[in-house]
């Protein structure tokens, strides 16, 4: 059977559902070992029968609601490749916006330019990662700027067995530090950060009618939920850094689309007017961002 019949079959299987093409191409591509874009050009080669029962067996996980990321053990984030199981949330692309938001920042308040190259002579950045899971998000700071360590934490030791396996994939063991804590708990008093960023739990457990029922199947529900209206993490968390002075220039983090009201009560409490919300590419309300002013 060749690649162009194979992707055939797998959407019919499918019944057509939502990303269905994406899906059976994503899951050839690994299957075959080769990029999403050799399908296209080769789509006339033929596929030996152990590979596409193993491609059709995967499918058969894809239509039970499995995440294709765990099934595949991967998933790209920020043009890196992480690996991914059921002990982490499978990284979202919405997330990208805040490595996205950090490298920018440091670009702009400090005058220099992201770099997979090390400068010796050059300002080295500390940032807290908060709630990594996957590592995702310090890694890919890490990755795209030499001149930067992170300390990343999860509550989860599962999560930061995940979390290692990636640090050292992208060979960043030296720059980023993972440690099991609840939040800050970790972090002494007084610690300086030029930045913290989160992405931690924020589905409220009486405000979820919007979460995918697959997603709340097969995701750890201790990285979806965070209380009754889901910001009871962020909460704490802000209550930390202040109760641990902990210093830093900027916060960023993550938060649900229906939850701005709430997020700007909180915001204002613990930080006066030195916040303002970002929206993602879709136009929904996504992401905190606070900046300290003396």
């Amino acid at each position: 059977m060749t690649i162009r019949d194979l992707i055939k079959r797998g959407y019919e299987f499918l019944e057509g559902a939502e990303s269905a093409v994406l899906n059976c191409e994503v899951v050839l591509a690994n299957v075959l070992g080769v990029e999403k874009e050799y399908l296209i050009a080769h789509s006339e080669e033929e596929v030996e029968e152990g590979l596409a029962d193993l491609f059709m067996a995967y499918l058969k996980k894809v239509k039970s609601g499995e995440p294709v990321a765990y099934i595949l053990k991967e998933k790209d984030f920020y043009g890196l490749s992480f690996f991914v199981d059921n002990r982490v949330l499978v990284p979202r692309p919405e997330t990208e916006q805040l490595v996205e938001t950090v490298l920018s920042f440091l670009e702009e308040k400090y005058g220099v330019k992201r770099s997979r190259e090390f400068e010796s002579d050059a300002e080295k950045f500390r940032i807290l990662d908060v709630g990594t899971g996957s590592g995702n998000i310090a890694i890919s700071l890490a990755t795209n700027f030499q001149n930067l360590e992170a300390v990343a934490l999860d509550v989860s030791d599962d999560a930061i067995e995940v979390a290692r396996v990636n640090v050292n994939q992208h060979g960043v063991e030296d720059r980023v530090e993972l440690y099991q804590s609840d939040l800050l708990d970790a972090i002494e008093d007084g610690e300086n950060f030029h930045v913290i960023v989160a992405n931690l739990p924020y589905i409220g457990t009486k405000t979820n009618s919007d979460v995918d029922e697959n997603v709340e199947k097969h995701e750890p529900a201790s990285a979806l939920f965070a209380g009754e209206d889901g910001l009871d993490l962020y909460l704490k968390m802000f209550k930390q850094i202040q109760e641990k002075n902990v210093s830093y220039d900027l916060i960023v983090g993550e938060f649900g689309s229906m939850q701005r009201e709430d997020m700007e009560a909180l915001l204002t409490d613990f930080f006066g007017q030195n916040w303002r919300i970002e929206k993602d590419l879709a136009g929904l309300d996504r992401m905190f961002v606070v900046e300290y002013k003396s």
